[in-house]
């Protein structure tokens, strides 16, 4: 700067907001001229991706930010009494349970029929499962049928009406009964007792009143009874006795949570022999602890495919799909003495044209203490070579070795389960097939399958001199 000159500053002049709106809309008049010009594919491949990419953000919102399991309509609270309950509210409506992976995106909903959704519990850092019971046709069905018994119109108000259909009105001053509960498709009351129903009601999470049955109580259980017994009887056998079903939390609006029982068994079909010989045990195991038990009840499987088991991270085996497993008490059955109640009851084997089948007769079941179908369900839908899923055939223990043949005779063993020879020959053969299996999933090595066939060896020499 010059002596004695005067300092010049320039600065930028802003725009006005005249300029800047006009700007604005000068963009968008050419844009709107741009979008004309194109072509018509190009134009509805513009729309489609604008579309796709709100549709893209939307869902990342919803992922990030949103938790389904907070909102009431989507548990379907208000549908209560005709729900499964409400114990579980408490810690899904405060966030405490947050949906993962696919389960996440509602719009899949549509692919996934079973209503079945994953979740972890934040504080407890474990994985649970949330099931609505039913597919949602069925649950319209149910709530329809509901409405005609009160006389209502198909989609009527279910939480209001379901006091008024005849059943439910009858149960007001009543006790809710065992023929209450009996319905034509096969579940957990099929073979219903005064006995069965109150230990039921003894471990039951959606009491009001501990002390004293409300008529909500009932009408509820009435519900879930049409729709499905899965719920109540894992209330009613709990894990925490020994039973093999994943722990029960409980239950809001139309949803229920229990643990998550791992990963499907169809996923270790192709797993190590030793591993799959170690399922094939639990299994039995199961089937053992389902016939003789301390309690005197007797839960058959009357349906037992590859997904109704999941195998967790520590390799326990458990039942996930309990829908229709049949309860018989023994002792409400030696009351009754119905004609051979303590004959044994032998289940017939079906060829069922190559494919996975159980035969049973319901009558029968429910009419004896002694039977040895869980045994034959076992062994010849997941066990044996007549065991054949699609993609899966020869059962879970097909590709057997030399030495599960020769020296110990397991496919012999499994067949004689599966289709036996000899009147009584599944009751016969389960206890050899059972340490047959417990020996096998020990062995490691060709060193270990000489150590458990000595070990054998010498305690079945043991037992013969005790005797």
């Amino acid at each position: 700067m010059l002596p004695g000159g005067t300092e010049i500053t320039r600065r930028r002049q802003k725009p006005s907001m005249a300029t800047s709106a006009k700007e604005i809309q000068r963009v968008v008049n050419d844009s709107k001229l741009r979008y004309k010009q194109l072509p018509t594919r190009a134009k509805f491949m513009f729309v489609f991706s604008l579309l796709f990419s709100l549709f893209l953000y939307w869902s990342i919102y919803k992922i990030v930010f949103t938790n389904d399991l907070q909102s009431e309509s989507f548990l379907e609270t208000d549908k209560c009494p005709a729900c499964y309950g409400m114990s579980a509210c408490g810690f899904l409506l405060t966030d405490q349970v947050k949906l993962t992976g696919w389960s996440k995106l509602r719009f899949l909903d549509f692919v996934n029929v079973k209503n079945v959704h994953f979740g972890k519990h934040v504080y407890k850092e474990h994985n649970v499962v949330l099931k609505k019971l039913a597919l949602d046709k069925e649950l319209v069905e149910v709530d329809n049928e509901v409405c005609k018994d009160a006389n209502r119109e198909a989609g009527c108000d279910i939480a209001r009406v379901i006091y008024k259909a005849s059943t439910p009105y009858s149960l007001k001053d009543k006790p809710i009964l065992p023929k209450h509960l009996n319905s034509l498709t096969v579940s957990m009351f099929s073979c219903a007792s005064y006995r069965l129903l109150d230990r039921m009601w003894s471990y039951y999470k959606e009491r009001l009143n501990q002390d004293d049955i409300m008529y909500r109580d009932k009408v509820q259980l009435w519900y879930i009874s049409k729709v499905n017994t899965e719920p109540l009887l894992m209330q009613t056998f709990p894990a925490r006795e020994g039973w093999p079903f994943p722990e029960y939390y409980g239950a809001c609006g139309r949803f229920t949570v229990s643990e998550h029982g791992g990963r499907p068994l169809q996923e270790f079909y192709h797993a190590s022999f030793v591993k799959r010989v170690d399922i094939a045990y639990q299994i039995m195991k199961m089937a053992l602890k389902m016939t003789e038990n301390k309690d005197d009840f007797i839960l058959y499987w009357t349906d037992i495919q590859y997904e109704n088991f999941a195998v967790d991270a520590g390799g326990k085996v458990r039942i996930i799909d309990a829908e229709n497993i049949i309860v018989v008490d023994k002792m409400a059955v030696e009351a009754i003495k119905p004609r051979g109640w303590d004959d044994l009851y032998e289940s017939d084997f079906d060829e069922c044209d190559g494919e996975n089948c159980i035969t049973f007769s319901t009558n029968n079941l429910c009419r004896h203490v002694n039977s040895d179908h869980n045994y034959y369900a076992a062994c010849r839908n997941l066990l044996s070579q007549y065991g054949s899923e699609p993609g899966m055939p020869g059962g879970l223990l097909h590709d057997m070795p030399d030495y599960a043949k020769n020296d110990w005779e397991l496919d012999g063993m499994l067949n004689e389960c599966a289709r036996p020879s000899k009147p009584k020959g599944r009751i016969i053969i389960k206890e050899r097939l059972i340490e047959a299996l417990d020996h096998l999933r020990k062995v490691k090595s060709a060193k270990d399958i000489n150590v458990n066939i000595l070990d054998a060896l010498k305690s079945k020499d043991d037992s013969k001199a005790n005797e």
